[in-house]
């Protein structure tokens, strides 16, 4: 397998799969979706120039959106590693671009205060003329958080203070000067100004899988869900039916997020059980549930796993690409596998 790219998924997955049925409508209505391809670069051990050169290439591919990760440290190998800030990066990647959706996959709340957060979005949104998501999650890894000072609550707080985050954020994009005291954070008739280009405000990704904390919050707040590496179809379905019921009891309608399948295109290969020993070499290393999400293989084989993913909900799908980037990799999964679902 290509350098680092186990040792990635073994520290980037935190999930966990499950099975369970899903709501008929709601899948009757994702299947009638054009469904959305987009790449997941990573900055680790790569430079500002290579990230560029990928990004035109999948913009040029008809890919439809593009993903940084949110982390100031390697999340695999040396700690000591380079790893440009992703916030930043998103800014200078929107002007380098002008047709990619872009966003952060996942942007980790406990990094920034979520009235700071809302004006950076803002601020790229404005910059990309409309073109950014807001990715964020709970934030899960601890290391960093060690490392740079910042506290790493518990589970469940990390869950409540991205709530009230959310709330705060969509106050600020949706109220005349909002005020609100919560347990953790506090507007005071605060200023807004200039709003996102997008109307009401750019489309919120809520990453996670959390079944009792995240899955209301995307109920609640997400115009789309990302579903982590190790979710399988199965979990999927699960997710979307416990979405679905929170939406109900909630009295929110229309109901219908955009559901973002996270997976790791690995390779494409026309000899036979190539894929197969790719993810049985993967299965040894981090597991079962984390070796699923792998793409390898040929076309056919590639096409018939996101179809999996695709008949459970999923209307987007976010590769994510390893460093060194293959212009080549990418150009035949745009040739080959992205046509056999538009």
């Amino acid at each position: 397998m290509r350098r680092g790219l186990l040792m990635a998924l073994l520290i980037t997955c935190v999930t966990t799969a499950a099975a369970g049925g899903v709501n008929t409508a709601a899948a009757q209505t994702a299947a009638s979706r054009k469904i959305l391809f987009g790449i997941q670069t990573g900055q680790q051990d790569v430079t500002y120039t290579d990230l560029v050169a990928i990004w035109k290439e999948a913009e040029a591919l008809g890919f439809d959106s593009a993903w940084v990760w949110d982390h100031f440290a390697p999340i695999r190998g040396s700690i000591n590693g380079p790893a440009l800030e992703g916030w930043t990066l998103l800014s200078a990647l929107a002007t380098q671009t002008s047709k990619l959706r872009i966003g952060t996959l996942v942007t980790g709340n406990t990094y920034r205060n979520p009235a700071l957060l809302a004006k950076m979005a803002t601020t790229v949104d404005q910059i990309s003329g409309g073109r950014v998501y807001l990715g964020i999650g709970a934030a899960w890894f601890e290391a960093e958080h060690r490392a740079y000072g910042f506290p790493f609550y518990s589970a469940q707080e990390r869950a409540e203070r991205l709530g009230e985050a959310l709330e705060v954020i969509t106050r600020l994009w949706t109220v005349d000067h909002p005020s609100f005291t919560g347990k953790y954070y506090v507007l005071d008739k605060a200023p807004f100004n200039p709003p996102p280009v997008q109307k009401p405000h750019p489309p919120i990704v809520i990453g996670g899988k959390g079944k009792k904390w995240i899955m209301p919050l995307v109920a609640k707040y997400a115009d789309g869900w990302n579903v982590p590496l190790g979710v399988s179809p199965a979990g999927i379905k699960t997710r979307l039916q416990i979405i679905h019921q929170e939406c109900q009891r909630i009295g929110r309608t229309p109901c219908d997020p955009e559901v973002s399948a996270f997976l790791v295109l690995h390779s494409i290969s026309d000899v036979p059980l190539e894929g197969s020993a790719v993810r049985l070499g993967a299965r040894v290393v981090v597991g079962s549930r984390v070796s699923r999400a792998i793409l390898a293989g040929s076309a056919k084989e590639i096409t018939d796993k996101i179809r999996e993913y695709v008949d459970a909900g999923a209307t987007h799908i976010i590769v994510h690409i390893e460093a060194p980037f293959d212009p080549q990799l990418l150009r035949r999964f745009a040739k080959e596998v992205m046509p056999n679902f538009r």
